[in-house]
């Protein structure tokens, strides 16, 4: 019996030591990962493609990121400017400011610079340059792979002159390539006297110049692109005069989209006074230096008894009181001088 009550207790205390190895295998509750619902799951891959995205959109380190905008940026060609005489850059070689030079470009068109010398950089676009002073700082040596950039502070060498009938004359700078139009509306646009031509006369040679049509709707005829050291102008709109025996003699600015008639013209100067010899109307028109006297029954032509002649620019339509005894020479010199100092006046309102 004594033998039987032995091995039931050498039989629990078995059980009670397994029991309590098998506690210490357990693995600690602190040292588990935690479960994951899947709405937490989801927020928290959320967080981290935020923060993806954010890390990829910082700039690069060595770039930098322009702070200004230049006017003519938006709505000009995208032709890249070439650097030239008066123009001031400066040159940056990433993680190492010691290199770090702003320098003028001479009448040569050459630079000086630190570790590398003088480089002639005459029509050269600025990512150019920086491959060549990046190719000179590795021949000689100095770096083993430099990150070299060139930034333009002035453009002193990319200039255009806008003259004539625009609303703002004067020289613009080119930061980037330009087309007709565009240096026209950087110029305030057209005035009001302006004409239908523009003139652009290539850097010095006035001989090399081309006249365009402002109203034509050819886009490559119209709309030329502009080159550095070129002189724009617009022309005035022509004049016709109208002279004598009228209620406001003065000159009459040609509409840039119209003809004026001699009707039209008579109208503009309020009409006749009464005491204008209407059949003894005459048009001066000088056509290559030449003076021609065109008579004209004005009478005639209101009635619709003659025909109603267009005028051009320049044109005199001279109208005498009933007292005028004819024109002689010594007349027309008088009538063409005075049309000189005559009132314009804009055709509309």
């Amino acid at each position: 019996m004594s033998g039987t009550k032995s091995v039931l207790v050498v039989t629990v205390l078995f059980w009670i030591s397994s029991c309590l190895l098998a506690q210490t295998r357990e693995p600690d509750s602190s040292q588990q990962v935690p479960a994951v619902s899947p709405e937490a799951a989801v927020n928290q891959e959320g967080a981290n493609s935020s923060a993806a995205s954010a890390i990829k959109n910082l700039p690069s380190p060595g770039l930098d990121i322009p702070y200004t905008k230049d006017a003519f940026s938006t709505s000009m060609t995208g032709a890249r400017a070439l650097l030239g005489p008066g123009d001031q850059i400066e040159v940056r070689v990433f993680d190492t400011p010691e290199l770090t030079q702003r320098v003028r470009v001479n009448s040569e068109g050459k630079i000086t610079l630190s570790l590398i010398g003088e480089l002639n950089v005459r029509g050269m676009p600025p990512d150019k340059l920086e491959g060549i002073i990046t190719g000179k700082l590795v021949a000689g040596n100095f770096m083993k792979d430099p990150q070299v950039s060139v930034f333009v502070l002035e453009y002193a060498g990319q200039m255009a002159y806008v003259t004539g009938e625009v609303a703002r004359p004067g020289a613009y700078t080119l930061l980037r390539s330009h087309r007709l139009l565009d240096l026209i509306s950087v110029a305030g646009g057209l005035s009001s006297r302006a004409g239908n031509t523009a003139t652009i006369v290539r850097g010095d040679n006035a001989a090399q110049h081309i006249v365009v049509e402002l109203s034509d709707k050819d886009q490559e005829r119209s709309n030329p692109e502009i080159l550095p050291g070129d002189s724009i102008t617009v022309s005035q709109a022509g004049i016709v005069y109208v002279l004598g025996d009228v209620e406001r003699p003065g000159g009459f600015l040609l509409d840039r989209r119209t003809t004026l008639s001699v009707v039209q013209a008579v109208a503009l100067a309020q009409g006749t006074k009464s005491s204008a010899s209407l059949a003894k109307t005459v048009l001066i028109r000088t056509t290559q230096g030449k003076r021609e006297e065109i008579p004209l029954n004005l009478k005639m032509i209101l009635k619709s008894r003659s025909p109603d002649l267009l005028l051009a620019a320049g044109d005199i339509v001279y109208i005498p009181g009933s007292l005028t005894h004819g024109l002689g020479r010594q007349s027309l010199e008088v009538i063409e001088s005075s049309a000189g100092l005559a009132a314009v006046y804009a055709t509309r309102p």
